[in-house]
């Protein structure tokens, strides 16, 4: 078993290697964290101006409603820094995949000393830490609609999933990058998911649990509102991301040695 760990960290300190010369001269992934660095200052800054003007024009709150801007902001950053946060490793990670499969490294691979299964986890653990990284700069550098460092550091754990997730779902259903960037297209649309979400009342907001990235989003709202079994609904989602990631590897494992 130590043997199996220290050839993995040999592994990936090997593979880390070359994925930092190849993503730094990647356009695609210097845009993603320029990015994200335009992302948390535009909510940290622009939201409580538009907050602000809003309230002055008399939009929000207005004669229907008695909400400003400010009460949806839970909505905002769980879709723009929660679960996109996540999204910005996958889109990385998943055209780095999409390269090596135009490339045919993967099938190089297959037929290397390299275990298949330990580069998947590599990839899967290399695209978690990333996503981790990043949602928790977003939250922090965001801070509206805050939690205590210890719950956003939890929150972080289950909106990571997030990257290796959408990085396997690049991989498995695209081909080359113009799929890529159809399916891209796809899967930033699925944040309205975790808005809608928002402005649906329970039980049936729990119908958006199918969508298992919303339950992390559930999570944070829960914790926000101090309930205290927002980790079962956070732990239920980590769960069932694990599930469909093991579910994605198998399928791009399958398709790999066809």
């Amino acid at each position: 078993m130590q043997a199996r760990v220290l050839n993995f960290l040999r592994l990936a300190q090997r593979l880390a290697r070359i994925d930092s010369l190849v993503l730094g001269r990647d356009r695609l992934s210097v845009t993603m964290v320029v990015f994200v660095v335009v992302i948390a200052l535009f909510l940290r800054f622009a939201l409580p101006w538009l907050d602000q003007f809003l309230d002055t024009a008399g939009v929000l709150p207005n004669q229907s409603t008695a909400n400003r801007l400010s009460d949806y902001y839970p909505a905002l950053i769980a879709c723009f820094a929660v679960f996109q946060g996540g999204l910005f490793s996958g889109a990385i990670f998943g055209f780095a995949l999409i390269d090596e499969k135009e490339d045919r490294t993967i099938k190089a691979m297959l037929v290397s000393p390299v275990p298949f299964s330990e580069y998947m986890l590599y990839r899967v653990v290399v695209a978690s830490l990333v996503a981790y990284a990043t949602v928790v700069f977003l939250l922090l550098t965001v801070n509206l609609a805050p939690l205590a460092l210890g719950e956003v550091l939890v929150i972080a754990l289950g909106a990571s999933l997030t990257g290796p997730l959408a990085t396997l779902f690049y991989a498995v259903y695209a081909e080359n990058k113009v799929q890529a960037f159809a399916i891209a297209k796809f899967v930033g649309i699925a944040g309205w998911i975790i808005l809608i979400g928002w402005f649906v009342a329970e039980p049936f907001q729990w119908l958006f649990g199918l969508f298992p990235p919303f339950l992390t989003s559930k999570a944070y709202w829960m914790a926000l509102d101090g309930n205290p079994n927002w980790w079962i609904v956070h732990a239920i989602g980590i769960a069932t991301q694990l599930g469909l990631i093991a579910l994605l590897a198998n399928r791009f494992k399958t398709a790999a040695y066809k």
